[in-house]
């Protein structure tokens, strides 16, 4: 699987420690080779600004903020850096001092004002270096003020984070009782790791803000060794090996070439059940059969393909059947509107996987099945149903189902304009990279039907999501702006 670790403040902190006290690594030298980083990674983004301004704060953050400002007034651009404080840390001081000497002073949140005051609109590039990953406490009133002021004033045309837009939690988002006041950042450079913290960053409605890892000589692959690290990784796409991963071989028969059981589809709902299992077939399955509570089943599968087969069944008869002895691969729920009571601590079989969907996750307080192949694919609405808890972030959903999961031996992606999966043996995984294709009725049963083939492959769970979410995402290049599931479907099929 390709995939990169994310790591939290906490881990990000454990990082420097080792890099500065077990490798032997300045922290000045640090700071310099994440100023560095920033700078060659903006240089046509600099090229666009009249004035460049920088504000620092006292720790970690500042002394990369002061670092970037050497560096970017050496290279001969009009840079301006004002300071909340004297920076408390020792390599935030030398680089502190080090621009005093370069650009003649540092001026403070006064001198800010007053020249924000007579700047012209759009005329200033801002950096924010005013609070790292690390602070967690509650933003005092000058901090609110300035955050408001650069937020809502026109005189910058782009703010720009390092490592974290200041201020920024994600963990009270949804919790009305308090204000996130943070930096609507345009962009944010994470220095050194991949923030699990700044996962799902937005401010601007379906649109998450782009954020760039810069490297800087952190011993990432030394710390995955330690047991500090809490196994949080990012899904990368690999569009060519879910293509790949399709194509049936020359030696496949219908059982080789996967095979898959449907339940779903109430009546007057049989359409759900019938795009999983059209996805499933379409994609190169080779054999599947629908089962549904719907006494018109038969007749709507029939007289979409006479060679398919149908059951109208209860989820109990279906176990019973000749078919369901033959499969690994189980999809419920798309179509239904309510838990199948028979589902309630049934026990998967050895060797058999089971997709739980829509219909067929459970409320809270419902018994789930019993087995080690289960994967239950909410969206956010169905999480809160299912653990009884509301969730405003990624970040709170993963506290959440990281007991969850291990409790219920269960695995659970989270469908949302970030994907998370949690699994109960330990590793996460999210997926980042939205698709507003998708936000149409039947994708979720689409999902559903594209798993179940990748399943069928006899693929583990993660490898089945990160190659299912990278077929998805081949629906972006599709023209039509607001496609049907079943052109989104069409779409897919082409590319097989």
């Amino acid at each position: 699987m390709k995939q990169k670790p994310l790591f939290t403040n906490i881990e990000s902190k454990h990082l420097d420690s080792l890099a500065i006290r077990d490798l032997g690594f300045h922290e000045e030298t640090l700071m310099g080779m994440a100023a560095l980083s920033v700078f060659h990674a903006n240089e046509d983004l600099w090229k666009t600004a009249e004035s460049i301004w920088i504000l620092c704060g006292t720790g970690g953050n500042g002394g990369d903020g002061y670092a970037l400002a050497h560096t970017l007034y050496q290279e001969g651009y009009k840079v301006k850096c004002f300071s909340t404080a004297p920076n408390k840390s020792e390599a935030g001081k030398f680089y502190e001092s080090l621009v005093s000497k370069t650009l003649g002073s540092t001026g403070n949140l006064d001198e800010f004002y007053k020249e924000w005051e007579e700047a012209e609109e759009d005329s200033v590039l801002l950096v924010d270096a005013l609070l790292g990953t690390g602070f967690q406490g509650e933003l005092s009133e000058e901090l609110k003020e300035l955050i408001e002021t650069i937020n809502e004033s026109d005189v910058f045309f782009y703010r720009l984070s390092l490592d974290t837009a200041s201020g920024w939690n994600p963990y009270i988002l949804g919790k009305e009782e308090k204000t996130n006041v943070f930096v609507y950042a345009d962009s944010i450079e994470e220095l050194g790791t991949r923030k699990w913290e700044n996962v799902g960053f937005i401010y601007e409605k379906d649109s998450i803000i782009p954020r760039y890892y810069e490297s800087i000589g952190f011993p990432i692959k030394t710390h995955l060794n330690e047991v500090t690290f809490s196994n949080r990784y990012y899904l990368e796409p690999d569009p060519e090996s879910a293509i790949q991963s399709l194509k049936r071989k020359n030696k496949d028969h219908k059982y080789s070439a996967g095979s898959a059981i449907f339940y779903g589809g109430e009546t007057g709902m049989e359409g759900a059940i019938l795009l999983s299992e059209e996805a499933f077939s379409r994609l190169g399955g080779g054999i599947s059969k629908i089962f549904s509570p719907s006494s018109q089943i038969s007749s709507y599968v029939l007289k979409e393909d006479l060679s398919k087969m149908s059951k109208t069944s209860s989820f109990s008869d279906l176990t019973s059947d000749p078919f369901f002895t033959k499969t690994k691969t189980i999809v419920v729920g798309p179509g239904l509107t309510q838990y199948p009571q028979d589902l309630e601590g049934w026990t998967l079989p050895e060797g058999k996987k089971l997709i739980l969907d829509a219909g067929a996750i459970p409320s809270f307080g419902t018994k789930l099945p019993k087995g080690n192949q289960i994967l239950l694919t909410p969206h956010v609405g169905e999480l809160n149903r299912m653990t009884g808890k509301t969730h405003g972030s990624i970040q709170s959903a993963y506290d959440t189902l990281i007991e969850f999961c291990p409790q219920n031996k269960v695995y659970v992606l989270l469908k949302s304009f970030v994907s998370l999966l949690v699994c109960p043996d330990g590793p996460s995984y999210i997926w980042e990279s939205p698709n507003p294709k998708l936000a149409t009725m039947g994708t979720g049963d689409l999902l559903s039907g594209i798993l179940a083939r990748y399943l069928s492959l006899e693929l583990s769970i993660p490898e089945s999501v990160q190659l299912a979410l990278s077929f998805l995402d081949h629906s972006k290049q599709l023209e039509e702006p607001y496609p049907s599931a079943h052109q989104i479907l069409k779409s897919l099929v082409e590319l097989v």
